[in-house]
């Protein structure tokens, strides 16, 4: 790899353009702008007219060297380089999010023939619905089904069974792989969250199913096995949602659905000013305190909370160091403030 490859990152959502490298780490610069570090075995080099000097053709399939369905006989399937299985979720009318319908797919970048069963359920039900079953053949892609937006609310939660085989061939057996999730379709109307992806030449968003032969648990998805707590008659919470941690730094989600019970009715100022409210009544708890650590998760977005912190933090906490969070434990979009000592 090298300073402006474009790449994707291989156990995470997500990529960008390479700015710098420095040992064994590259500097990955999103559409944002953000600046995000990455060990270089965790990215993927996205073939690219960028990449490759070539023009890639702008087709709507999944991967550029993987056949389609057509009359005449496909060429041979590329082999694949690991074991890696991921839903995505590809806009028919990209600019046009809150009306438009969704292809879903399921990607199969192994040598293996996968079974496959993609069911999904809403908050309010129970029970799940199959989606979409059959088998996914080696280095393929599988329509699994066209969604309207007002269809959206039933993949809430998601759950996915493998069990890959080889036909015709010995192969190693490989246990059979479950998933269960819960997914922010809300997600699904934000423009930023559809990029283009190794699978894919048009915007998508990827769910990462399976990961070199492993299940991908990215921290930010919750277990579907933990209850909910019931919230709250009133508007605010007392304090925020934190995650727990038995060791380490405070953690403090300053997310507006973790801060508030609902945000109807309130403008973005507003959602903003409670947000800078939660994180002084934090700062000022530790302000005192050298050497005390916290973490204050805000995403990425379009990056209007992360500089507020940062401007508040040089007027009112001087004594303060930011720098970012390891996106390894934290995601993207967190930042780690230090009381000097």
């Amino acid at each position: 790899m090298k300073v402006g490859n474009v790449v994707r990152f291989l156990n995470d959502i997500g990529g960008g353009t390479i700015s710098r490298i420095e040992g064994k780490t590259a500097y990955v610069v999103d559409s944002d702008g953000f600046e995000t570090p990455v060990l270089l075995t965790q990215c993927v080099v996205v073939p690219s007219a960028a990449n490759s000097g070539k023009q890639e053709k702008s087709e709507k399939i999944i991967r550029s060297d993987y056949p389609v369905k057509a009359e005449m006989p496909a060429a041979p399937r590329p082999k694949a380089s690991g074991f890696n299985v991921c839903l995505l979720f590809e806009p028919q009318e990209i600019k046009r999010l809150s009306i438009s319908p969704f292809d879903f797919y399921l990607v199969n970048d192994s040598n293996y023939s996968l079974h496959y069963a993609v069911c999904s359920r809403d908050r309010l039900e129970s029970e799940w619905t199959l989606v979409a079953d059959g088998v996914a053949e080696p280095s393929s892609q599988e329509f699994l089904g066209e969604f309207l937006p007002t269809e959206l609310n039933q993949f809430e939660n998601i759950a996915v069974r493998l069990f890959a085989v080889k036909v015709n061939e010995a192969f190693e057996m490989m246990p059979p792989l479950g998933m269960e999730l819960r997914f922010d379709v809300t997600r699904l109307a934000k423009l930023h969250c559809f990029t283009p992806t190794a699978y894919s030449t048009v915007p998508v968003l990827t769910i990462p199913i399976v990961t070199n032969g492993k299940i991908f648990r990215p921290i930010d998805y919750d277990r579907l096995n933990t209850p909910e707590e019931p919230a709250p008659a009133q508007k605010r919470k007392s304090i925020p949602a934190e995650k727990n941690r038995r060791e380490g730094p405070e953690v403090v989600d300053l997310h507006a659905t973790e801060l508030l019970d609902s945000t109807a009715g309130m403008q973005p100022a507003e959602i903003l000013g409670y947000q800078l409210e939660v994180f002084d009544r934090k700062m000022k708890d530790i302000a005192n305190k050298p050497g005390t650590e916290i973490i204050f998760i805000h995403g990425k977005g379009e990056g209007v909370l992360r500089k507020a912190i940062l401007d508040r933090l040089r007027l009112k906490y001087p004594r303060c160091e930011a720098q970012d969070a390891s996106f390894l434990e934290y995601g993207f979009g967190a930042t780690k403030i230090t009381i000097r000592k």
